[in-house]
């Protein structure tokens, strides 16, 4: 599950949630996601990756699979956007 903090400790609804209202993300610092698309990135691997799982055990395998591969693409992205050591 994932665990969003917003500022002013306001609730949203789901469908007017903006990445710049999210402060923090499993309870990490937003300072430790460096960027807007890094902390997006991070909840779409979080989020498709649980909606697979929910697919998966409802027996719908086709829609977990795109899920899944899109969990592997948003996952793909917050590695591409770290800089290199």
């Amino acid at each position: 599950m994932v665990a969003l903090a917003f500022k002013n400790n306001r609730e949203l609804p789901a469908n007017d949630v903006h990445a710049c209202d999210i402060v923090a993300i499993n309870g990490a610092p937003k300072a430790e996601i460096h960027t807007e698309r890094e902390e997006i990135a991070a909840y779409l691997t979080q989020i498709t990756g649980e909606l697979a799982v929910l697919a998966r055990s409802a027996q719908y395998d086709l829609l977990a699979y795109f899920l899944e591969m899109a969990r592997i693409e948003a996952k793909g992205h917050t590695g591409a956007l770290k800089a290199p050591n």
